[in-house]
């Protein structure tokens, strides 16, 4: 009796890591231009530290990693030529002042909000979501439970 040792290929597969850390899969090689299809104001490179992107018809290999980089200021003349990305010119303050927010709304909200009855400020302020100013003060690292005291027990030894 024994050991039991199995030999399995291990089947490559091409890594992309997005921005938010997600990684995609794909098990066949592809075109930088067929990923950013997806991806609009995205570009791809072969490292996070890399300001080079790589060209709309680079072939991603198997068995590599490649991380999606976010476009700042506007898109080069190569890859808005291929049709790739719609011009995108945005700044870093521009880019700071949008957020995406996902809420629900009841309908007759929605129906205001089609017929401009209402503005979206208004509904996000009667859901609890208005605009918060964010001071240094309201991070995280400042932030420390309340607890309670937790009473000893005599004679517990």
């Amino acid at each position: 009796m024994g050991n039991c040792f199995v030999l399995s290929k291990q089947e490559k597969v091409l890594r992309v890591v997005k921005t938010d850390g997600k990684v995609l899969e794909f098990r066949a090689p592809t075109l930088v231009k067929d990923m950013l299809m997806n991806f609009s104001g995205s570009g791809i490179s072969v490292s996070k530290q890399t300001s080079e992107l790589l060209p709309p018809n680079y072939k991603l290999k198997l068995g590599k990693v490649y991380y999606m980089i976010p476009l700042l200021g506007s898109v080069t003349s190569d890859a808005s030529s291929a049709g790739i990305i719609s011009s995108v010119d945005v700044t870093e303050k521009d880019r700071a002042a949008t957020r995406r927010i996902k809420i629900v709304v009841t309908k007759q909200q929605l129906q205001e909000l089609l017929t401009k009855q209402i503005s979206v400020q208004e509904v996000l302020s009667a859901s609890g979501l208005e605009q918060k100013s964010c001071s240094s003060n309201d991070s995280s690292t400042n932030w420390k439970p309340k607890l309670e005291s937790i009473p000893e027990l005599e004679g517990s030894e």
